[in-house]
């Protein structure tokens, strides 16, 4: 194991110049608590994101595009991959839609310092494919991190090879042609190798629009079509999702329906995201669907799955009904050592965060921990769970915006919204209730936007989180998180070994004093996007010591005692002991 920083330089020497102490003080803005900052513009993030006519009279003009972190060139720090879409033309007043091709996606290098330099064309990222989400995975086993861009149109593998990358998409026998609006990659039979689930959202044809192209009047209002079960008519309808077993070397074979993944009914996916939600040490998923029950498929071993979402009172929201569900947050947000769920829907519809009893077993609880009253009036997309201010509790961002530019004609709320930074507050020491304290969190949180995919990673390398927001029409935010600190900090990479290089699957848990904190090991969480690789920790002040304890994918455990805190620790994982 290694604590190692940027181009193998020392954490703790990062650390001393930004004056921080053993206990976390920080003189950066002593009078907030919380202060963001945009820094895209300085930073170099300069892409503007393009999502079809500014009129949004068809369903994939309003979905947005996400973005991910990754080290694409293998010197240590963490590059910005941000998926972009494209124009749209109406034809004919809509009979016919032309997609224009007219926008490419970004690769931007990380040069230290939050600057960043655009390498799109010479790393072979520069797509003009209309990109929904954003997966990070090792497909190959060789160490580089390859991007799964699922899309408006064929999906696309980009195989990295030494921070330059190339379309394998055919070759590795992938290459969906359905709308993917959500992409995980997970060990999901324990053979070592990465397996891929694909969420695809509806069947949408641009040369064939729903009802000859002709857009819905609603108390004289022009609207386009929402998918099938919001529109009655049978348009929009839901697409079916896909699953890929890898073989560890690049190479991946349709599965869905030897996994049992295949459901009576196709359904209108976004996130997909692989959690251990039951504790049993293989991964089961969950998949969010617009207007549909949201699915738990418990993995019975072996990647096989049974759907078993109504049962584990997953399915619904907390009045028993289907949800517009878009984003799927995961993180023990009670600190009770298992997985929790937020889910995050439609405007008048409260954002759901399911909390899990330890065995798999939900109840939707967004009113009691302060979740649901704020999220009334909004429109929720990505987001996720971190540590803002190294206190030792679950901070939250979502971001949100409407579907509909003209919705409050409608009665509805408006285009543009405001990304939402919510404050845990623990008062009985595992039970958080959450503020809003959006407007106390600095000029970066201030825009109001139509916000959609949110990528969470400490981009600069200073032991605390930053967020990078992809707005419609606009280019991305990338909030530097300038919060005074308020305790100590730990950031946990795993080295796996064989094909899953990252580790994907890890459950890690660090402990201080009569504190612990769990987090697994996942790229993909939220919608459309992948955060940081690297796991971190807020620890709280005080000095106790800090152990680390790692469950590996194999079921190998590790502990680690007297780890040194306010580093990057690398930890490299054992060969599993043969009997």
């Amino acid at each position: 194991m290694r604590g190692t920083g940027r181009n193998g330089a020392s954490i703790g020497v990062l650390l001393a110049l930004a004056g921080l102490t053993a206990c976390g003080s920080d003189t950066r803005a002593a009078q907030a608590r919380f202060l963001f900052v945009d820094v895209a513009a300085e930073a170099g993030i300069d892409v503007v994101n393009r999502c079809g006519d500014p009129r949004r009279w068809y369903i994939p003009e309003s979905n947005g595009c996400g973005a991910a972190w990754l080290d694409a060139d293998g010197d240590g720090d963490l590059d910005l991959f941000v998926g972009n879409g494209s124009g749209m033309r109406y034809v004919d007043d809509g009979a016919r839609l032309e997609v224009l091709r007219d926008a490419t996606s970004r690769l931007y290098r990380n040069d230290g310092d939050l600057t960043f330099a655009d390498v799109s064309q010479e790393s072979g990222a520069a797509l003009s494919s209309w990109v929904n989400a954003v997966s990070v995975g090792d497909v190959d086993g060789d160490g580089d991190p390859d991007l799964y861009l699922a899309c408006f149109g064929p999906d696309v593998l980009l195989v990295n090879e030494g921070g330059v990358f190339t379309d394998g998409t055919a070759a590795a026998g992938l290459g969906c042609e359905l709308w993917g609006a959500g992409a995980s990659f997970a060990d999901a039979d324990g053979d070592g190798n990465l397996d891929l689930y694909v969420a695809n959202y509806v069947v949408f044809d641009p040369e064939n629009p729903p009802d000859g192209g002709r857009r819905q009047m609603i108390a004289g209002v022009e609207v386009g079509y929402g998918p099938e079960e919001e529109n009655g008519k049978g348009f929009n309808k839901g697409a079916p999702d896909v699953f890929y077993r890898g073989d560890g070397r690049g190479h991946f074979t349709e599965a869905t329906a030897e996994a049992g993944l295949v459901l009576e009914k196709d359904l209108c996916s976004y996130a997909a995201v692989f959690s251990d939600v039951d504790d049993d040490g293989d991964a089961d998923l969950l998949v969010a669907n617009d207007l549909q029950p949201t699915n738990l498929f418990v993995n019975q071993g072996q990647g096989t799955f049974t759907e078993e979402g109504v049962e584990r009172g997953f399915a619904f929201g907390a009045e028993g009904a289907p949800t517009a569900a878009m984003g799927l947050f995961v993180a023990d947000v009670d600190g009770d050592g298992d997985q929790d769920v937020l889910r995050t829907n439609f405007d008048m519809e409260p954002n759901s965060l399911h909390i899990n009893d330890g065995r798999g077993f939900f109840r939707d609880r967004a009113a009691e921990f302060g979740l649901a009253a704020p999220s009334f009036d909004k429109l929720g997309w990505g987001g996720g769970f971190f540590d803002a201010e190294c206190d030792g509790d679950l901070d939250l961002v979502v971001a949100n915006g409407h579907v509909m530019p003209n919705a409050e004609e409608l009665g509805l709320h408006a285009w543009a919204q405001a990304t939402q930074l919510f404050e845990a507050i623990t008062e009985d020491g595992k039970r958080p209730r959450y503020r809003d304290v959006t407007a106390e969190a600095g000029p970066g949180l201030a825009p109001l936007r139509s916000a959609r995919g949110v990528a969470l990673a400490d981009a600069d390398d200073d032991g605390d989180m930053d967020v990078l927001i992809v707005d419609l029409d606009h280019a991305p935010r990338l909030l530097e998180n300038q919060s005074p600190r308020r305790g100590r900090w730990l950031a946990v990479r795993l080295e796996g070994r064989g094909a899953n290089t990252a580790a994907l699957g890890a459950r890690v848990r660090v402990s201080a004093g009569e504190r612990s904190w769990t987090r697994e090991m996942r790229t993909v969480a939220g919608l459309y996007s992948s955060h940081d690789p690297r796991l971190h920790f807020g620890l709280g002040a005080g000095d106790a010591p800090v152990s680390v304890e790692v469950r590996w994918p194999d079921g190998l455990l590790q502990v680690i005692e007297g780890v040194a805190c306010d580093q990057l620790l690398t930890i490299e994982q054992p060969e599993k002991p043969t009997r």
